[in-house]
C-alpha cells in the first residue's frame, strides 16, 4: 500500500467516524423531541413524563450536528466522484456495518423499555406513537445506508437518490426543529423558573431544618438565627430571602418572592415531596406548614 492510500484511508476513517457521530446525535435529538411531544400532546393521566430539558437537548443536537453531518457527507460524496475514497475500501464497509451494530442495539434497547413502560400502565397510544418514531427514524437509517453498502459506482440513479435522501433529511429536520421550539418556554421563562425552583429548593431547606430543630427541642426556634446556633443550618442558594413567622405552637408560615405563578405549569417538580404544597403565585406567597406531623401538607397563603 503506497502513502497517499495509507492517507487516504486514516482521511476516510475519520470523515466516516465524524459522520456517523453526527448521525448518533440527530437520530437521539430527533428522538427526543418526538418523544417529548407525545408526553406533550398526550399526557399520561397518573403521571407527567413531559421533560423540557429533552427537547432542548433535540434542538441543541440537531442546530449542532445537523449541518456537521450534511456538511461532511458532501464532502465525502465529492471524494468519491473524484476517486479519492473507493465504494469498496473497506474502512467505509466495516465502520458503516460497526455503526448499524450499535443503532441496531440501540433500536433493541429502546423497544424494550416502552414495552416495560407500556407494561407499567403508560397509554396504548403513547407506546404506540414512540414506538413508530422509533421505527421511523431507525428504518431510514438502515434503509439507506443498506442501499448505500451495495452501491457499486455513483451511476446517475445513485446521485439522485443522494439528493433526494438529504432533502427529505433537511425537511424532517427542520419541521422538528422548528416545532421543537413550540413545546418549550422561552429563555426569558425558562430563567424566571430556575430562579423561582431554586427559592423553593431553599424553601424546603428551611422547612427540613425547622422540622430537624422541633424534634430535638420540642418546640419551634423563635428565629432562623436559632438554626444556626443549634447546628440545623439550612443550606441556602438563592438570592431571595425566605421569611419566618410563627404562627402557632406547632405551626409557622415560610414566605417569599416569586418571579412567575406556576400553578398551571404541567413539568414542574420538586424533590422528595407533593407538587401541590409548593405551587405558588407570582408575588408574595407563604407557605403553612405544621411541623408536628410531616405528613401534613402546608398550604399556600397568598
Amino acid at each position: 500500500m503506497s502513502e497517499n492510500q495509507k492517507n487516504n484511508n486514516a482521511q476516510d476513517f475519520f470523515l466516516y467516524l465524524l459522520t456517523f457521530l453526527a448521525l448518533t446525535f440527530l437520530a437521539l435529538g430527533a428522538g427526543s423531541v418526538l418523544f417529548q411531544a407525545v408526553n406533550k400532546f398526550l399526557p399520561d393521566e397518573i403521571s407527567n413524563n413531559f421533560d423540557q430539558g429533552g427537547v432542548r437537548f433535540g434542538i441543541a443536537a440537531i442546530l449542532i450536528a445537523g449541518p456537521l453531518f450534511l456538511l461532511i457527507s458532501r464532502f465525502i460524496n465529492q471524494r468519491i466522484t473524484s476517486g479519492v475514497t473507493s465504494l469498496e475500501a473497506g474502512v467505509r464497509k466495516w465502520l458503516t456495518y460497526i455503526v448499524l451494530f450499535f443503532a441496531a442495539a440501540t433500536v433493541i434497547g429502546d423497544l424494550i423499555t416502552l414495552v416495560l413502560n407500556f407494561l407499567g400502565g403508560e397509554t396504548t397510544v403513547q407506546f404506540l406513537l414512540k414506538v413508530l418514531v422509533i421505527l421511523v427514524i431507525a428504518g431510514g437509517i438502515f434503509a439507506y445506508y443498506f442501499w448505500d453498502m451495495r452501491k457499486t459506482k455513483l451511476s446517475e440513479k445513485a446521485l439522485k437518490i443522494n439528493k433526494l435522501s438529504a432533502i427529505v433529511l433537511v425537511i424532517f429536520l427542520a419541521v422538528v426543529f422548528v416545532g421543537a421550539f413550540f413545546l418549550i418556554d422561552s429563555p426569558a421563562t425558562a430563567r424566571l423558573k430556575r430562579i423561582d425552583s431554586q427559592t423553593i429548593s431553599d424553601a424546603q431547606s428551611v422547612d427540613s431544618s425547622i422540622r430537624g430543630f422541633f424534634t430535638q427541642a420540642g418546640k419551634l426556634p423563635k428565629t432562623l438565627d436559632d438554626l444556626e446556633r443549634t447546628g440545623f443550618s439550612p443550606y441556602l442558594q438563592s438570592a431571595n430571602e425566605i421569611e419566618y413567622v410563627v404562627v402557632a405552637e406547632n405551626t409557622y408560615k415560610l414566605c417569599a418572592t416569586f418571579e412567575r405563578a406556576d400553578i398551571e405549569d404541567k413539568d414542574v417538580s420538586y424533590s422528595g415531596e407533593d407538587l401541590s404544597q409548593w405551587k405558588h403565585a407570582a408575588g408574595e406567597v407563604c407557605f403553612e406548614r405544621i411541623a408536628l406531623d410531616e405528613n401534613v401538607k402546608g398550604l399556600p397563603i397568598k
